[in-house]
């Protein structure tokens, strides 16, 4: 076997990316050895006071606001509550890294990417990483292989590049490796786990993880131009400091995994690696870094259905600026704005691509659902964890009632009663309540009529985790998964900086809450989340939104931009019907409402003018148009909005078939001027 020490080829591409650091937007950008950042580490050290508080916090948050704390008991046989306590009896025991490495442990421990330790600085903002990145399939025996899909600008070698397959880590089997280091980031299920193994094996954000241990790592591969022989090669771990810029990620109705969100920034800076460029001018989207989509490639083709034109969507994020009170909005009406053209473009059918989006702003994630089912959307619920404190935050709400509560004081208010009640009646936790208020989550209608379906992958998590559970539970289209399960986030993600700065109430100034020092981090699922509609009460944290259709990545997937993924995806659309329900025209009249309106594939179309049912029709198969003229007599209000609701035969497997509510328009009256009937 060629063995070889690569160490020395890395210095090109350290200096090119440390050339590059303004033209990045990271001006401070600095690379070192890992030895090198593990001694300038050293010299920054917390007092033994420093240490007690962090833990004392961590003890505080767990123990009294964490949502899933009995349930997670009761699943892994885990109590981080005597783990933090028992580190604190070790504080003078403990080096500078230990004490990080056991903080992160006993809160890994939960299997929780939203209940974290941030380490201080100089950790924060750094990132370990070696010079490549590496991806998984799976082939049809089952067997998992590992390819070299990155590699740094200016690391060149001959045989280690793109398509080497890596078959052993520090001399042990490449898959036993990634499931060793999978125990060091919070995975809820089998899927989610291994995902994650793999996708810091190459890479960590130091603000939530402690170094690695060795200064380098020795692999064995097969070279990416071919051959059976393998190879070694020797590669350094380094360390970017100043290179993940701090987002200050939080919002009231947050849920996000930051690990993910800082490793995906960071690779992008590494790496700058383009997703799936738009084909056309109209095809750029307003949030490239959120929106990608296109509806032209040749991959979006079904050679059993050539004639049918299909769309791809891909959302890499929900992570919104949270110091804009309309960024939600503002991602609504993109979102509205590219599904729109999807309908014109693309009527046949539409894919949604949410693979390894850590989440974000939930409110977001579900009113964009609407877009996609003339159904009304039911948000998921979330639920406080009825404790001595969140009861006695209630009690103290319960008497300011009359004083304007404001911030995270506003969040208590749908769950006081319910908090009040628990103390007498036991449970472990409130009732649901929406976060995302319903008439917010319907209130942008249908744009999209044709088939749809999801891909998702066990990185997807968080945020995303409710949406793809609120896709699924609202039958809006097959759910299509790379792996068998979403990452299993089921929670609304607070930061212990937010309570601190927002509990401040008369009566509860001697609730123990303390600024955390040197700017370490808390997070915590402050509500967990249950599933709605045809799901209703089941859980999403660890679970995950299981997949309807599974299709097992291939090696082109991983090098040819998922042309086999989308293959895959646009076959499915291929077989599903698409509808369609059009009003061309509807103009206000002095005997009705004139009304010129397309359809395809209906059996039957129901007209409603100002919300209320007027008239209803039957259509034949196949593209129709239809003038008439709707009947107004009777109405208590002018005609202001005219909505047409579409039914298609379906099979129902209990039922048999049935009329389902498939499309649906709503267009504003126009005033005409004439007199006449159509």
């Amino acid at each position: 076997m060629f063995f070889e020490d690569a160490r020395d080829l890395t210095a090109p591409a350290v200096r090119l990316l440390e050339s590059q650091r303004n033209e990045l937007g990271c001006p401070d950008l600095r690379i070192l050895p890992l030895r090198e950042f593990a001694e300038f580490a050293a010299s920054h050290k917390l007092t033994r006071s420093e240490r007690e508080t962090i833990v004392e916090q961590a003890i505080l948050l767990i123990d009294q606001f964490y949502a899933h704390l009995p349930f997670k008991r009761a699943r892994y046989a885990v109590d981080p509550v005597q783990s933090l306590r028992l580190i604190r009896a070790q504080l003078d025991d403990l080096s500078e890294t230990e004490f990080h490495d056991h903080i992160t442990r006993a809160l890994t421990g939960l299997r929780d990417a939203h209940t974290f330790y941030g380490l201080p600085a100089p950790y924060r903002g750094a990132l370990a990483f070696l010079p490549f990145h590496i991806r998984s399939f799976q082939e049809k025996t089952g067997r998992r292989r590992f390819i070299v899909t990155e590699i740094l600008d200016g690391f060149e070698h001959a045989r280690f590049n793109l398509n080497a397959e890596v078959v052993a880590w520090n001399g042990m089997p490449i898959e036993e490796a990634i499931e060793r280091e999978a125990e060091h980031d919070p995975g809820g299920n089998p899927s989610s786990k291994f995902a994650r193994g793999v996708n810091r094996i190459c890479s960590r954000s130091l603000t939530l993880s402690v170094p690695p241990k060795s200064e380098f790592v020795v692999l064995e591969y097969l070279p990416g131009t071919g051959g059976h022989e393998r190879h070694a090669i020797v590669l350094p771990w380094l360390v970017a400091t100043n290179c993940i810029v701090g987002k200050g990620r939080h919002g009231l109705s947050s849920s996000i995994n930051e690990s993910m969100a800082d490793l995906a920034a960071a690779r992008s800076l590494l790496f700058r690696r383009a997703e799936m460029a738009p084909a056309q001018p109209e095809g750029v989207s307003k949030f490239p870094h959120v929106f990608a989509f296109d509806y032209s490639g040749e991959a979006l083709r079904d050679p059993a259905h050539p004639e049918k034109k299909f769309g791809y969507i891909r959302i890499a994020t929900f992570d919104l600026d949270s110091s804009d009170p309309g960024a939600s909005d503002k991602f609504v009406e993109e979102f509205r704005r590219i599904t729109a053209l999807m309908q014109e473009v693309a009527p046949d059918g539409l894919i949604v691509d949410v693979r390894s989006n850590p989440g974000g702003a939930i409110d977001a994630a579900e009113r964009i659902l609407h877009c996609l089912t003339p159904d009304r959307i039911q948000p998921a619920h979330f639920h406080f964890i009825s404790s001595r404190t969140t009861q006695q935050i209630a009690r103290v709400l319960s008497r300011n009632k009359a004083h304007a509560a404001t911030g995270h004081q506003k969040e208590w208010l749908p769950w006081i009663d319910d908090l009040l009640i628990s103390a007498t009646t036991g449970r472990l936790s409130t009732p649901g309540k929406p976060l995302t208020q319903p008439e917010h989550a319907n209130d942008t209608g249908q744009i999209y009529q044709g088939p749809v379906t999801l891909i998702v992958d066990a990185l997807a998590y968080s945020a995303t985790d409710i949406f793809a559970a609120g896709f699924q539970d609202h039958a809006i289209g097959p759910v299509i998964g790379v792996d068998d399960n979403t990452g299993g986030g089921g929670a609304n993600r607070w930061l212990h900086a937010e309570l601190l700065q927002n509990l401040d109430l008369h009566g509860l100034r001697h609730l123990p809450l303390e600024p955390l020092p040197g700017g370490a981090q808390l997070g915590l699922a402050i509500r967990r989340s249950t599933r709605v509609a045809t799901n209703a009460g089941s859980v999403l944290e660890d679970v995950g939104v299981k997949a309807d259709l599974r299709h097992y990545s291939t090696r082109r997937d991983l090098l040819e931009n998922d042309c086999d993924l989308i293959a895959f995806a646009c076959g499915q659309l291929g077989r599903m019907t698409s509808y369609r329900l059009k009003i061309d025209k509807a103009d206000l009249r002095a005997d009705g409402i004139a009304v010129s309106v397309r359809t395809k594939n209906l059996f039957r179309v129901e007209c409603l003018v100002n919300g209320l049912t007027q008239c209803a029709f039957s259509v034949g198969e196949g593209e129709q148009t239809r003038d008439f003229v709707v009947d107004t007599a009777g109405l208590l209000d002018a005609p202001e909005t005219i909505t047409m609701n579409g039914f298609a035969k379906v099979e129902d497997p209990v039922r048999g078939e049935v009329l389902r509510l498939v499309a649906t328009e709503m267009r504003d009256c126009e005033q005409a001027g004439k007199a006449s009937a159509v």
